[in-house]
C-alpha cells in the first residue's frame, strides 16, 4: 500500500524525513517495501522574462527572442504563435533535463543549438513539455509579478512528495490508511494525531429520497446512506487530484475521487451511486438463489455464483457489494443527486467473491481484511461534506443507517508484572499507559498490578494479553529494550508421543542415507489422475495455478518430480524420504468435516545403485535394496515384529498391524516413469505415520533379552514348488508350523531351470532354532522339520529337494 508523506504531515506534526519514517514504521511492525519521489522539481527550469521578440530570417514560423533568466540575458529560438515581449515564462535552461512524455522513455537535455543558422540557448515551454498539463497550443504564460531567474517550482508550487510503500499484514485492516498508519506513528513518536473530520453527529432522520433494507443481515452489518444534491461533475481540483496521483490512483471526476480520498484518509471504502438510476427510489442489500450476470463498471459482463451479494434497487443489482459497482448507476457528467453508501460487509463474502471472479478492487482489499464497523457514519458525512464543497452540492439533513448486527468494543486486562517478564523491560502502569493510550485503547480499569482496557473495534487483531504486550513492545522499539545481564535456564517442554515419532522417523531415515525432500501438498489435476480416482480427492476451488489445483492423496507425486528434476539434471542416483500430509475425501474428517488428513512417510530409491567403473558396470537399485532399509526403519520403531507383510494382486508388498493396511513397498511402472519422463528403475516405500504411531499405543514393547548362553541350531532345506506360489506365502506357513523355537528364518537360494521340471523352482530356507534351557541337536530339530515338511507338501504340493 503506498503512504503519502505529505499526507502523514496533515495528520501529525511530523519531524522526520521520509528515510526516517520509513524506518520507523518498519521498526513498529509496518514493514516498509521502498521510499520513492513523487513529482518532478524541474530543476534548471527557471521564470524567464521576454524582452524582445523578433522575427527569425531563415523561418517563416519561428522567432529569435531575447530572454531575461535571472543570471543573463540569453537568446532563444522559439515556435509558438503567443509569445510576446513584456511576458514572464517558463525556460529550460542549458543542461536541464525535461520529463519524458513516454513512460520509459529517457528525459530530454536541452543544449545549445542553431535552429536555421540562429544560435538558441535553452527552450520556452508550453504545459505539455513541462508535464503540468495537455495544452500545447503555446507557451505557458506566468504571473507578471514574478521575478526572472525564480526557479520555477518556487513560482508556481509544483507539487512534490515522498511515497511509503508498505506491506500490509492480513491481520491489521486498520494500517490500510493513512489514519491508521499516522496513528502507530503519533503513538511510537508521542505526538498529537489531528483529525480533520467529525466523529460524533446529531441524531438525523432517515432518508426521505431513498428506501434502504438490509435482507442478508449475516452478510452486511450495516449500510449507511448519505446524500448530496444538485452537485456539478467536473474535474477535481488540484489538491485532490495530486494527492491521488501521487499514491498511484488515477482521478476520475471530483465525486468519485473524494469517495477515493475518503477511503484512503480512513479505511472505509465507499460508493457513489447516481441516486436518479436507482429504480423505485429503494435499495436493497440481498443474495440470490440463482446464478447473476452482471456488468461491473469495467465492462465486464461477469457470471455471480449463488450466494453472492448485491446490492440492488426495485428491479435490479447495481453493484456486486464490496467489490465493483455496475455501469448502469455510475457517476456520469450529467449526474446531479448523489447517494453515498458507507457500508460493512462479513470479510469472508467478500473475499470469496473476490476470489471467484479474480477481481480485486481498493474497497474488496479492505472489506476482505475487516473493516472498522463504527467507521461506516464518519465515513459518510466527511465524503458528503468533501463533496459538497468540490461539487457545490447541497448536503441533505437525512443519514440512513441500518444496524442490524452490532459490533460492540471488547475488554482485555493486563497485567504490568507480565508485560515486565515477557519484555524484559521494568516499566511503570503510566509508561504502559500511555503508549496505549496513544493507539486510543481507553483505560477502564486499574486494579493494582492489572490494567483492563477497551479495545477499539478497528484492531479486531487484538484477542488476548499478549496481544496488547506485542503493542506496548512494538512501539517502544525492541530496539530500546535492554539486553539482560543474565538469563535464565528454562527446560523446554518435553516432547508428545507423536513428536518423538515423527523426530523418530526422521533420524532413523537419515542413518540410512536418505536425504529428505520438501514438496508442495497441492498438485495439477494432470498429475492427481494418475493416483487415483479424482472423485476421491480434494480440490481447491480457485486454485493460484494450474500447477496447485489438488491436495496430494500420496507422497508419490513429489518424489516423481524431484528423480525427474535430479535425472534432468545428470544425477543418477537417487535416494529420497519425505514426510507430509496427506488427503482423501471421508464421511468423517479429521480436523475438517469431509476431509481425511493423515501424515506419511515415503522413501524411495531410483537409478544407479553404483556408478560406472573401469573394473564393474554401473547397477541398477532393485527392489531388495529398498525392503531392507523399510525393514530396518520398522524395527526401530518397534513395530516389526506385530506386522505382517505379504503380495497383493497390484505387485505390490503391503505392510498391515491387525487387519489395517500400514504402507507398501512396490516398483514404479513403466507407464508412470514415462509421465515424468525418466526410463530408469525406481521404488517406493510409503507408510501411514499415523496408523504407525495408533500400532505404537497397542503393541508391548520389548525391553532388553540377555543373550543366550547356549548356541542357535541351523538348518537348511530346499523345496520344489510351482513358479506361482510366491516366497512370503511359504515363510508365513513356515514361521506358523515351526513354534516358538523358530528364531530366524530367510531365504538364501532361488533356483529355476530345466532340470526341475516345466513351471517349477527351487526355493531354499534357513532355519535358525534356539532354546534357553539346553544346546538343541538335530534330534530335536528334525521332528520340527519334518511337520513343517508335510505341511508344505500339504498346502502347496512342495517337494523336498535332494
Amino acid at each position: 500500500m503506498n503512504i503519502s508523506y505529505n499526507w502523514l504531515k496533515e495528520l501529525i506534526d511530523l519531524e522526520l524525513s521520509p528515510q526516517e519514517t520509513a524506518e520507523k514504521l518498519t521498526l513498529i511492525g509496518l514493514e516498509v517495501e521502498e521510499v520513492t519521489s513523487h513529482g518532478n522539481k524541474l530543476e534548471g527550469v527557471v521564470v524567464g522574462e521576454v524582452l524582445d521578440v523578433n522575427e527569425h530570417s531563415n523561418a517563416d514560423r519561428l522567432v529569435v527572442c531575447q530572454v531575461d533568466i535571472g543570471t543573463e540575458e540569453v537568446q532563444i529560438v522559439c515556435g509558438a504563435d503567443n509569445v510576446a515581449a513584456g511576458q514572464k515564462v517558463p525556460v529550460a535552461t542549458v543542461g536541464s533535463a525535461l520529463p519524458p512524455k513516454n513512460e520509459g522513455d529517457d528525459p530530454f537535455t536541452i543544449r545549445e543549438a542553431k535552429l536555421r543558422g540562429e544560435e538558441s540557448k535553452g527552450m520556452i515551454c508550453a504545459e505539455d513539455e513541462l508535464q503540468l498539463g495537455d495544452d500545447h497550443s503555446g507557451i505557458m504564460v506566468l504571473d507578471e509579478e514574478l521575478k526572472a531567474g525564480t526557479p520555477l517550482y518556487e513560482a508556481i508550487d509544483l507539487y512534490q512528495d515522498s511515497i511509503i510503500e508498505i506491506e500490509i499484514t492480513p491481520n491489521r485492516p486498520d494500517a490500510t490508511c493513512h489514519l491508521g498508519v499516522a496513528r502507530d506513528l503519533a503513538a511510537a513518536l508521542d505526538l498529537e494525531l489531528n483529525k480533520p473530520f467529525s466523529t460524533e453527529f446529531d441524531d438525523q432522520a432517515p432518508l426521505n429520497e431513498i428506501d434502504i433494507e438490509i435482507k442478508a443481515p449475516e452478510k452486511c452489518h450495516r449500510y449507511v446512506g448519505k446524500m448530496v444534491k444538485d452537485v456539478t461533475i467536473e474535474e477535481s481540483p488540484a489538491w485532490l487530484k495530486n494527492k491521488l496521483e501521487a499514491i498511484g490512483v488515477r482521478p476520475v471526476n471530483n465525486v468519485v475521487d473524494i469517495t477515493n480520498y475518503v477511503m484512503f484518509e480512513l479505511g472505509q471504502p465507499l460508493h457513489a451511486f447516481d441516486a436518479d438510476t436507482i429504480k423505485g427510489n429503494k435499495i436493497a442489500v440481498k443474495d440470490f438463489e440463482e446464478e447473476i450476470t452482471f456488468e461491473t463498471l469495467d465492462h465486464v459482463e461477469r457470471k455471480c455464483s449463488a450466494g453472492t451479494l448485491f446490492i440492488c434497487d426495485a428491479e435490479e443489482p447495481v453493484a456486486i457489494a464490496g467489490v465493483m459497482g455496475g455501469v448502469d448507476s455510475e457517476v456520469s457528467d450529467s449526474t446531479t443527486n448523489v447517494l453515498i453508501e458507507s457500508a460493512y460487509f462479513n470479510p469472508g463474502d467478500i473475499r470469496k467473491t473476490a476470489k471467484e471472479q479474480v477481481l480485486q478492487s481498493d474497497s474488496s482489499y479492505r472489506f476482505e481484511r475487516g473493516i472498522d464497523p463504527q467507521l461506516q457514519r464518519i465515513a459518510a458525512e466527511r465524503a458528503a461534506e468533501l463533496i459538497a464543497n468540490v461539487a457545490n452540492g447541497q448536503i441533505v439533513d437525512a443519514c440512513t443507517d441500518v444496524h442490524p448486527q452490532k459490533t460492540e468494543a471488547t475488554e482485555l486486562p493486563l497485567r504490568k508484572s507480565y508485560v515486565n517478564k515477557l519484555l524484559g523491560t521494568d516499566f511503570t502502569t503510566d509508561e504502559i499507559n500511555s503508549i496505549l493510550n496513544g493507539l486510543e485503547f481507553e483505560l477502564l480499569n486499574q486494579d493494582d498490578d492489572v490494567l483492563t482496557y477497551k479495545i477499539p473495534t478497528f484492531r479486531p487483531d487484538l484477542e488476548r494479553e499478549v496481544d496488547l504486550i506485542e503493542e506496548v513492545g512494538r512501539l517502544f522499539d525492541y530496539n530500546n529494550i535492554p539486553t539482560p545481564e543474565h538469563g535464565k535456564f528454562i527446560s523446554p517442554e518435553p516432547l508428545t508421543d507423536w513428536e518423538q515419532l515423527v523426530s523418530q522417523a526422521k533420524e532413523v531415515a537419515k542413518g540410512m542415507r536418505f536425504r529428505e525432500i520438501y514438496s508442495n501438498s497441492l498438485m495439477p489435476d494432470k498429475d492427481a489422475k494418475l493416483l487415483g480416482e479424482l472423485d476421491n480427492m480434494i480440490h481447491t476451488l480457485n486454485p493460484i495455478s494450474t500447477d496447485m489445483t489438488t491436495l496430494r492423496p500420496s507422497l508419490l507425486y513429489g518424489f516423481l518430480t524431484s528423480v525427474a528434476y535430479n535425472f534432468n539434471r545428470k544425477v543418477n542416483q537417487v535416494r529420497f524420504f519425505e514426510i507430509g500430509n496427506v488427503f482423501e475425501r471421508s464421511e468423517s474428517g479429521t480436523y475438517h468435516k469431509g476431509i481425511k488428513e493423515e501424515t506419511n512417510i515415503l522413501f524411495g530409491l531410483a537409478g544407479f545403485k553404483t556408478i560406472e567403473h573401469w573394473k564393474t558396470e554401473a547397477e541398477h537399485y532393485d527392489v531388495f535394496d529398498l525392503k531392507a532399509p523399510v525393514r530396518s526403519f520398522l524395527q526401530q520403531l518397534g513395530v516389526y515384529q506385530a506386522i505382517t507383510a505379504s503380495a497383493n494382486s497390484n505387485n505390490r508388498l503391503c505392510y498391515t498391524y491387525d487387519g489395517t493396511e500400514l504402507g507398501h513397498l512396490y516398483e514404479v511402472d513403466e507407464e508412470m516413469r514415462e509421465k515424468y519422463d525418466f526410463e530408469l528403475p525406481a521404488f517406493v516405500a510409503e507408510f501411514s505415520l499415523t496408523k504407525i504411531h495408533k500400532a505404537r499405543q497397542k503393541i508391548t514393547q520389548k525391553g532388553y533379552e540377555a543373550v543366550s548362553k547356549f548356541p542357535s541350531f541351523e538348518f537348511d532345506f530346499a523345496v520344489i514348488v510351482d513358479r506361482s506360489v510366491k516366497a512370503g506365502t511359504l515363510l508365513k506357513s513356515i514361521e506358523e508350523t515351526a513354534g516358538e523355537s523358530l528364531k530366524e528364518l530367510d531365504v538364501f537360494d532361488v533356483f529355476e531351470g530345466e532340470s526341475l521340471g516345466e513351471n517349477k523352482k527351487s526355493i531354499a530356507f534357513r532355519l535358525s532354532f534356539l532354546d534357553k534351557n539346553k544346546t538343541l541337536t538335530i534330534k530335536d530339530v528334525e521332528p520340527i522339520i519334518n511337520k513343517v515338511l508335510k505341511v508344505l507338501e500339504k498346502e502347496y504340493s512342495a517337494k523336498l529337494r535332494s
